[in-house]
């Protein structure tokens, strides 16, 4: 397959990767410095649930940027009149953030219900007047970046519960790096895939990928190897088909979606996850989102 015009709809925007100790008064923009933040804490060369610090430094060999963030090009630059924050997030709140990711990872792997009260009490003492920003940015950067969704089980107490975004069953945690959520990292392949007319050329889909601080066979500062995690763990549970073109010499590779991505998700989920992160509808990208409802109405 070669590459469209689609294949520029993915770019990094990049971002410093923020420093842990180093949490000065800039306001942050969005959910988009607090995301800098996130991944630079969540650099996890050992087990998550111990919720300490990188042990060591050398499964960071990703570029200084921050993952994830898809946009540009024929969509339109999202950052472009993307709404700020109502008031200025500071550093300090920024921290808070990332601290309570850290704690929502714990809670992920272990399963666990949390509350607000637990969450005020680990995580943001003496920032109880920012809960509201502080777990809206958290629940934001669990969704984009590792793929985790937030579900309310009791809202007397507001109590919540982590499972995978998007209908995927699949986190991921045993491969790569060991106790991460790897769901976030699927939906963004599947996303890639889907717009690039749901077959997308080995040589574009590592173009995109390397626009996210991503390159075949170096470990990614959160996900271990993406090549090893995507051509053999994903393709393995089902979610990525990865095949040799027809007739190809010499042998060219492309990427699908497999059966399980077919069988747990939908192109529409996939489309307003799109759509959630460039801050548009998804009627407004009207090819991709006539295709996707074709298939709601198929299913039905």
């Amino acid at each position: 397959m070669e590459p469209t015009d689609n294949s520029q709809n993915f770019n990094l925007w990049d971002i410093p990767q923020a420093q842990i100790e180093d949490r000065g008064p800039e306001d942050a923009q969005g959910p988009i410095a607090e995301a800098g933040e996130v991944e630079a804490i969540a650099t996890i060369s050992g087990d998550v649930s111990a919720g300490e610090e990188p042990s060591s430094p050398q499964r960071a060999s990703s570029p200084p940027t921050a993952m994830g963030f898809i946009g540009e090009a024929s969509f339109g630059n999202p950052l472009a009149g993307m709404p700020g924050t109502e008031f200025p997030v500071h550093g300090e709140l920024n921290g808070k953030i990332v601290d309570l990711v850290r704690f929502l990872l714990v809670k992920f792997r272990r399963m666990e219900i949390t509350s607000k009260e637990e969450m005020i009490h680990r995580t943001m003492r003496d920032y109880e007047e920012h809960y509201s920003v502080i777990f809206s940015k958290a629940a934001e950067c669990m969704k984009l970046i590792f793929g985790v969704d937030m579900m309310e089980v009791d809202p007397f107490v507001h109590s919540y519960f982590l499972y995978p975004a998007l209908g995927i069953t699949y986190d991921g945690m045993l491969h790569g790096v060991v106790g991460v959520p790897k769901t976030g990292l699927v939906i963004i392949v599947l996303c890639i895939i889907f717009i690039e007319d749901n077959c997308v050329s080995e040589e574009v889909f590592w173009h995109v990928m390397n626009s996210l601080g991503m390159y075949a066979g170096v470990d990614h500062f959160i996900f271990g190897d993406p090549r090893s995690l995507i051509t053999e763990d994903f393709v393995q549970e089902g979610y990525v088909e990865y095949r040799q073109v027809p007739n190809s010499h010499p042998p060219r590779f492309e990427f699908l979606w497999g059966p399980r991505a077919y069988a747990e998700t939908t192109k529409m989920k996939i489309l307003e996850f799109y759509a959630s992160i460039v801050r548009q509808d998804p009627r407004s990208y009207p090819e991709k989102y006539a295709e996707a409802l074709r298939e709601e109405q198929e299913r039905a």
